[in-house]
């Protein structure tokens, strides 16, 4: 990453820096004159013994501190607001775009490990701001304004403090080259964390059933071992530099003292005019220690630039697509529908389509394609060939949120959000649309009138308070709770009792809310209840005659 890359970060803050600029131009000038001050008490006042001209001299000294003081901390205040908003925007924006990230991406890493890498290479970009990088007018403004001061005070010390920024810069730049190595393992190694942690997530319980407790704390110290160490390995280079810069400015400082002693004694300088020299002496090479530092900052972070490129280049859904959907729908189809994952081809040559008030069963052998014809139905996947279409028009042509509004869905693996049954009911629109004393909808509502707090009944994280039959009638009730055009159901009865089952099947036989039923199962009794079957067998998707 360069100063022109991280610059163009802060693009949006401009007016704050430019009034940070502002108060660097007030800083230096105070930085600037505090030493001829100095200068003039000592060898005016403390020298010759005139005690009112040093109280009046340190009274301005103080008076300027407090005033160099008080505009710092108004730059600091700005530099945190920027900061605290800058990070807030990124990691906000990072967050909207994983919400929007195509379905696809998240195969192979989760949402989970997606967003633990975006946050963590935002977290390391932050770190310009934590590195005075806000502040580097105020360091410039100050290493110029000593620089004119040592010329004034004397030029032949003054070349010899500005020959030690070479040497500086030589050991900046072997630094940076370590550097860059060393952030591209932490980075590597925070990475394969976020990797494993997620996994650890979604099989806490297989953890425990297969007794991987141990095997998962070698892991996981293994993992923290690794990411120490790079650590480690970061923080002993900055001390490494920071020890060698210090070693450099200590020498050259009581370097300084002897030429100056032997200056004083030839009356090229004055006593005063030594102390005030020095003070120049640290106003630049205190700035030209942080300029050099922040180099190395911007080495370190720029793993974590391209791995944020890397996640902002991701392709998002179709958010921004203009089609409206027709109101109401009247026919879905599938043509010449293919599609294939790592080489397989799951589904081919899907030909059907499914007329407004058609209630269709989807039956097949586990792993068939069946939830992967509603995945496509749903755009969760996409065919490799083919088109499917919603009267006549491409799905892809349609905004995706727009288009996905249509649809209310229970699908195979359900999450529950943290809250309450009514919270996890009434996701989308805040209202209760389905009536409460429908008797017809008995054998999903019973489950929530056994909870001990009815619809106010906590459910845990991700529904585990909730047996899996509780979990699919909520799911259901959901479900219903949208007024939606195409209601599609994925197994939905799987953990229902006997009782509950019959009831469902009374239910979609009687039911007329929606204009398409869309239902995956792999109960016969169902099928006496729709008007069409279609059955996947071998990769072919068939409609099957009812007898």
């Amino acid at each position: 990453m360069s100063f022109f890359d991280a610059w163009k970060l802060l693009k949006p803050y401009r007016r704050q820096m430019a009034f940070m600029m502002i108060l660097a131009v007030a800083i230096s000038v105070v930085s600037a004159v505090t030493p001829f001050v100095s200068e003039k008490m000592i060898d005016n006042g403390i020298l010759v013994g005139n005690i009112s001209y040093v109280v009046k001299l340190a009274l301005l000294i103080i008076l300027l501190q407090v005033i160099g003081r008080v505009v710092e901390y108004v730059q600091q205040r700005c530099e945190i607001n920027i900061s605290n908003s800058l990070g807030e925007e990124l990691k906000t924006n990072a967050f909207e775009h994983g919400l929007k990230l195509k379905p696809s991406y998240f195969k192979d890493n989760n949402f989970f490990k997606t967003m633990s890498d975006a946050v963590y290479d935002i977290s390391s970009l932050l770190m310009i701001a934590d590195n005075s990088f806000l502040t580097i007018f105020v360091v410039i403004c100050k290493c110029v304004g000593a620089s004119v001061g040592l010329f004034v005070l004397d030029w032949r010390l003054a070349l010899f403090v500005l020959v030690l920024i070479p040497i500086k810069y030589m050991i900046n730049y072997l630094m940076k080259k370590r550097v860059e190595k060393l952030s591209e393992n932490a980075m590597a190694q925070n990475k394969s964390y976020n990797t494993w942690y997620a996994n650890v997530i979604n099989g806490i319980t297989d953890i425990k059933l297969w007794g991987l407790e141990k095997k998962m704390m070698n892991q996981f110290r293994q993992h923290t071992r690794k990411i120490n160490d790079a650590s480690k390995r970061l923080s002993l280079l900055n001390t490494e530099n920071s020890s060698i810069s210090q070693i450099l400015t200590v020498s050259l400082t009581y370097v300084l003292y002897i030429i100056g002693a032997v200056l004083i004694q030839r009356n090229d300088l004055t006593f005063g005019g030594l102390v005030a020299f020095i003070s120049f002496t640290t106003y630049v090479l205190l700035p030209v220690d942080v300029i050099m530092n922040l180099g190395i900052v911007l080495k370190r972070i720029g793993p974590n630039v391209e791995g944020i490129k890397r996640f902002n280049n991701l392709d998002e859904e179709r958010y921004e697509a203009l089609l409206q959907m027709d109101n109401p729908i009247e026919t879905i189809e599938f043509r010449h529908v293919f599609i294939e994952f790592d080489g397989r081809t799951v589904l081919r040559d899907v030909n059907l389509t499914a007329h407004r008030g058609e209630k269709i069963a989807i039956i097949g052998d586990n792993g068939s394609g069946k939830s992967t014809l509603i995945n496509m139905l749903l755009q969760f996947v996409a065919p490799t060939e083919g088109h499917i279409l919603i009267n006549g028009k491409p799905v892809t042509e349609f905004n995706i949120a727009e288009y996905r509004r249509h649809f209310s869905v229970v699908t195979q693996d359900i999450h529950l959000f943290h809250g309450t049954v009514r919270d996890n009911i009434q996701l989308d629109n805040g209202q209760w649309i389905f009536d409460e004393e429908d008797e017809d909808l008995n054998f999903c509502i019973d489950a929530v009138e056994n909870l001990e707090n009815g619809f106010d009944t906590p459910v845990g994280s991700d529904g585990l308070k909730l047996s899996g039959g509780e979990r699919q009638k909520l799911a259901m009730l959901r479900a219903l709770n949208r007024s939606a055009d195409v209601l599609v159901l994925d197994e939905p009865t799987s953990n229902y009792d006997a009782e509950s089952d019959k009831q469902f099947n009374e239910f979609i036989s009687k039911n007329h809310d929606y204009g398409f039923y869309f239902i995956v199962t792999h109960y016969p009794e169902l099928l006496n209840c729709v008007n069409r079957i279609w059955g996947i067998r071998d990769g072919t998707l068939e409609e099957i005659t009812m007898r």
